[in-house]
């Protein structure tokens, strides 16, 4: 089962209520200009700033973990100042562009409605804080648009954090931490180029048509940014992926492990950085693997201590490949200590209590976790309840205590939401933002 249907009930109701504020923005915009005495046109103008908003929608940048932004905001806030007498025109650009994209892209239609809403119901909400707080003069304009901007803010992300955290079933903090921290100054400068075009417009509506060349410039720095720090963590992961794909196995072993040390990362809170890092660091932990000799790795039996030593190399194998890229230093001091134990047992440092990095120990729970899960060719895998007994014995020696209890609390909580919710399949990818 797909589609709607199979959504969470929680997750209904957040859509619900998503668009029972749609249909409110939706009635202020016809309630609007009927209540002042004309009703809504479509000037050229008003077209225009449809017709940007509508292509700056069709190429979204798309931010890990899978979150987009467009630079469609630019022209959204500038619709807002532009319209800030007749707010109702603003909502209207909101709601035809963002329909008209939806359409173009043949998106299901649950889908449609939550993606018009959402920008519906920001523009809303800033234009009523801009018409409520007056411009009687320059001090009220200074403080009616920062209000505006700070109001847009909260409007165009909290909605859509409630329901992304409703389908991965995350704290809202956590989610909304994690979404948005690592792309604030984005979200924050597309608000402020939406000022920049509103002053250009309003010397004139035909000069900003020049605008379009500054705002793909500014979305294309955006995308080149994202690139530079994601192509080189694709083509390892890729590479990594090609190691684990040798054994049937082991299959799918990196993206377990790199959920579960999200997941927990954050729980403890880690700031975005870190989590990225953690994330990263899981799904490449086994990439120096790549140097182990295939009779080694897929030997059906226990390894001698000459092939154990020559398997031991492989974190310092993944450490040394890692740290050629200056954006993944921090990631290669992880995946080397991703065998250390918080006892100091383990390898290849010795690392021991606050020596080992807290990713590094989250790395490891998961790793061993899934390891003890799956298959092996000299075992098969552990029933969960003897895997999480062996995490328990193991915690304040091979693993860090907080870490391994936090790790076990949620699988705990999986548990128990499982058995709640058994048979339900959540299907909502690629939410635009």
């Amino acid at each position: 089962m797909s589609g709607y249907r199979a959504l969470s009930l929680r997750t209904r109701q957040v859509l619900g209520r998503i668009w029972l504020l749609d249909v409110a923005a939706c009635g202020y915009t016809i309630a609007w200009p009927l209540l002042h005495g004309h009703l809504l046109s479509l000037s050229l103008a008003t077209l225009v700033l449809i017709a940007f908003t509508t292509v700056a929608d069709l190429f979204p940048v798309t931010f890990d973990p899978g979150y987009e932004i467009t630079v469609s905001n630019v022209f959204l806030i500038a619709a807002i100042v532009i319209y800030r007498k007749d707010p109702g025109t603003a909502t209207l650009i909101a709601l035809v562009s963002t329909l008209a994209w939806q359409l173009i892209s043949r998106r299901p239609w649950y889908k449609v409605l939550t993606n018009v809403a959402l920008p519906t119901t920001a523009v809303v909400a800033g234009s009523i804080v801009l018409t409520v707080a007056g411009s009687q003069d320059i001090l009220h304009v200074v403080i009616s648009t920062a209000l505006m901007l700070v109001v847009y803010f909260i409007a165009d992300t909290v909605p859509l954090t409630l329901l992304l955290a409703s389908l991965d079933g995350r704290p809202f903090r956590v989610a909304y931490v994690s979404n948005y921290a690592g792309i604030v100054v984005e979200l924050v400068g597309i608000e402020f180029f939406g000022l920049i075009f509103f002053l250009v417009w309003d010397k004139s509506p035909w000069l900003s048509l020049l605008f379009v060349v500054p705002t793909v410039i500014l979305r294309q720095a955006y995308f080149q940014v994202e690139r530079l720090r994601n192509d080189s963590v694709r083509a390892l992961a890729a590479i990594s992926d090609v190691i684990e794909n040798r054994d049937e196995l082991t299959h799918h072993h990196t993206q377990s492990v790199s959920s579960y040390a999200r997941r927990v990362a954050e729980r403890l809170r880690l700031s975005p950085d870190e989590i990225w890092q953690v994330t990263v660091a899981g799904q490449l932990h086994d990439l120096g693997k790549i140097a182990v000799r295939d009779d080694i790795l897929f030997k059906p039996a226990g390894l001698s201590e000459e092939e154990m030593a020559i398997m031991r190399k492989h974190c310092g194998v993944g450490f040394d490949i890692l740290r050629q890229f200056s954006n993944l230093e921090p990631v290669a001091r992880l995946v080397r200590a991703h065998h250390e134990r918080y006892d100091g047992a383990g390898y290849p440092d010795g690392l021991a209590g606050a020596q080992l990095p807290i990713g590094a120990a989250i790395v490891a729970v998961a790793d061993a976790f899934d390891a003890m899960r799956s298959d092996r060719p000299y075992r098969k895998a552990m029933p969960i309840e003897r895997a999480l007994e062996v995490l328990k014995q193991g915690l304040g020696t091979q693993w860090h205590p907080v870490v391994g209890a936090t790790f076990i609390q949620l699988l705990l909580e999986d548990a128990a939401a499982h058995r709640q919710n058994e048979g339900t399949i959540v299907d909502f990818p690629n939410v635009a933002a």
